[in-house]
């Protein structure tokens, strides 16, 4: 019996084999990519990765279609958005709302953006693109809407109704400048300016150029509530040219909300609202409401699909449009 309980002690004080003493440090790792998802890695990362996800709130991916989010890339990240996306119409909305036909419209856009977080709560962007373009009713006015004594247009051209080339190169910043304690709720500043670099339009092509300079103001907001998340912006943008480089253009007032829900850790299902106001310093402008479905698919912390639908349902004076949109991000 002496013999036994000396045994016993003997063993209660030899350490176990090294397999036993680095289980969670070797078979193990609890990982949390940058957009807040956790997930293991190892032998038992299922069971393990369970424990993780209660000991832990999941954080939704912030990221929308079109919405802006009110989350700034992490300091020492850069996130590379490419994007392809084509648009389509042969409706438009006239001044007093009624759809009518238009001759065929088509632009198909290849952009690039880089988001680059610069330290905590800011980031800087840029984003370049090109774009071949189609317009059947596309009308030049090369006299800049001079009319005669009748009001009728001075103007007898007709066409180009093609065109391609560079975008306009585009600055912004993202300046989350509030942020609750628990993180779920934040709010950003977000700057632009649009200097026009890209191929302008003349009597003999088309171009995606607005051609003059302006800039943009956006307030964002992103709320996360467990597997939802949403966010909505309010926003405005001035043109910086004279009255006849922007064609009687005043800016642009733009209203939008999203949602989306975690169905899945990789899958978020989301619809937008979007509403856009043209003002012109004469006339009534245009207005154009659309809705926007779609999915964000995070693959894994470097690689994230972001696809959907951009349809206009309301409008006047504009043009009802229908997008389709795929994003291949690369989060480094």
């Amino acid at each position: 019996m002496k013999v036994f309980f000396l045994a016993v002690i003997f063993l209660s004080t030899v350490p176990g084999p090294s397999w036993a003493a680095d289980f969670d440090r070797k078979d193990y790792e609890v990982h949390t990519s940058p957009n807040g998802h956790i997930y293991g890695s190892g032998k038992h990362s299922s069971a393990k990765a369970s424990v993780a996800q209660e000991a832990e709130v999941f954080r939704p991916e912030p990221t929308k279609l079109t919405v802006v989010d009110a989350t700034p890339v992490d300091p020492g990240h850069i996130e590379w958005v490419n994007t392809c996306s084509i648009t389509g119409s042969r409706k438009q909305w006239r001044t007093n709302g009624r759809r009518a036909k238009r001759k065929f419209l088509r632009e198909h856009s290849f952009e690039t953006q880089a988001n680059i977080g610069v330290f905590n709560g800011f980031d800087f962007g840029i984003t370049q693109g090109f774009a071949y373009l189609l317009d059947k009713e596309n009308n030049y006015d090369e006299t800049g809407g001079a009319v005669d004594a009748d009001g009728e247009s001075l103007d007898e051209t007709d066409g180009p109704h093609r065109g391609h080339g560079r975008t306009d190169l585009i600055l912004n910043g993202r300046w989350r400048f509030y942020q609750s304690c628990d993180e779920t709720l934040r709010v950003a500043y977000v700057p632009s300016i649009t200097i026009p670099v890209g191929r302008r339009s003349n009597l003999d092509h088309l171009g995606p150029s607005q051609g003059y300079v302006s800039m943009g103001h956006t307030l964002a907001v992103t709320r996360d509530m467990n597997r939802w998340t949403m966010s909505g912006n309010a926003g405005y943008e001035v043109p910086i040219a004279h009255k006849a480089r922007r064609e009687n253009y005043a800016g642009t007032l733009t209203l939008a909300a999203g949602a989306g829900y975690h169905v899945f850790d990789w899958l978020q299902p989301q619809v937008e609202v979007i509403y856009e106001h043209d003002f012109e310093q004469s006339g009534k402008g245009s207005k154009l409401v659309s809705m926007v479905f779609g999915a964000i698919i995070p693959v894994n912390d470097h690689l994230r699909l972001d696809l959907g639908v951009v349809q206009g349902i309301a409008g006047s004076n504009a043009d009802q449009t229908t997008s389709g949109v795929f994003k291949l991000v690369l989060l480094t």
